[in-house]
Formats: C-alpha cells, structure tokens, sequence
C-alpha cells in the first residue's frame, strides 16, 4: 500500500471527475488504502444518492480495505491532543481526524481535496487535489 484514500478522491472518481482521474493515472502503480471511516463516509452518500450498492461495492474494490482501528487509536489519540487548542481543530470534523491518523499510523501520504482540514495535522503527508 503506497496511498490513503480520502473520500473526497474518492467521489471525484467515482463522478468521473477530471482531476480525480488524472490523478489515478499518473498513480496507476501505487496501491490505495481506503480506511473504514473513508468506505463509511462513501457508502453513506452513496445511499442517500440511491447508487446501486453492487456498483458501489465494485467501485470500492479498487483499494486495500482497512478495517482494523486498534494501531490507530493512539495517532488518532496524539492528533486530537496536538490539535485540541489550536484554533482551527473545532473546523475539523472527527471523521477526518479518524481519517488522518490511518494516514499517519501507516506513514503514507493521504489523497485530499480537503487540504483546508488535513494541512493542519502536524506529520501527516498531504497528496493535495485541484480541480483545473
């Protein structure tokens, strides 16, 4: 595994967005790490949006599913300590904190569009998306 999937990647591949998709091709090579939280998040919109859940679970077959949160919880632990009085820590939602410490637990840089959020957290290695 060589990226952590944020699911804002994730999203813009599955809407065949330009920027999502570049981006994959020029990493057709790197395997990608999908965290729990991020397969959540997706299957959340997913189903609000009435998506075929065989679609879906094809679509998430493009990554190493990472289910097990106990290495995690202690980055996910220090990020939220580091974090707890700066100013920008009550913008960053807990989904993307479980998120970032996946990323941080695994030291691989972590698939964004959201580099607002994930370019606070100190030690966490950024791959961050623009649309063109």
């Amino acid at each position: 595994m060589e990226l952590i999937a944020d699911t804002s990647f994730l999203v813009g591949l599955w809407r065949g967005q330009a920027w999502a998709q570049s981006f994959a091709r020029a990493n057709s090579s790197r395997s990608l790490g999908l965290p729990w939280i991020v397969q959540g998040e997706f299957w959340h919109g997913a189903i609000r949006a009435g998506h075929d859940p065989g679609k879906v679970r094809d679509f998430l077959s493009i990554g190493v599913s990472l289910d097990d949160a106990e290495p995690v919880v202690p980055a996910y632990a220090r990020i939220c300590a580091a974090l707890q009085d700066s100013p920008g820590y009550r913008t960053i939602g807990q989904n993307d904190l479980w998120i970032a410490a996946v990323a941080v637990t695994f030291a691989l840089p972590l698939v964004t569009k959201n580099f607002r959020h994930f370019g606070q957290i100190e030690g966490l290695r950024v791959e961050a998306l623009q649309e063109p």
